[in-house]
């Protein structure tokens, strides 16, 4: 899939959004056009310098690089939206499950 990504390791200081959600972490950095699936619950970081409130206690954030496994097209979302990247999420677990009952069929 073509379109400005950004491995959300890479990001460095860039501003980016993200939201752990069905088992995989999403997460979209300003100015790309493209939203970065990862499984798991990354922090995409070398290190977490502060945290104030962890939802997910039991679920361990893993630290460091980690594959993308897939690019998702937001079809003009705003990047800092959480509804809408967790829109974009729900959007592509339920684009798996169909891709699932179809192989299976």
């Amino acid at each position: 899939m073509h379109g400005r990504r950004t491995h959300p390791y890479d990001a460095g200081t860039k501003v980016r959004s993200g939201i752990y959600r069905h088992g995989h972490t999403f997460s979209w950095t300003a100015g790309d056009d493209l939203v970065a699936v990862q499984r798991g619950r990354i922090a995409n970081a070398d290190r977490r310098a502060v945290i104030l409130h962890d939802p997910l206690p039991r679920t361990p954030a893993l630290v460091g690089r980690h594959p993308v496994i897939a690019w998702l097209r937001p079809h003009g979302l705003p990047w800092h939206d959480p509804e809408a990247l967790a829109a974009v999420a729900d959007r592509w677990l339920a684009e798996q499950r169909e891709h699932a009952g179809r192989v299976a069929a």
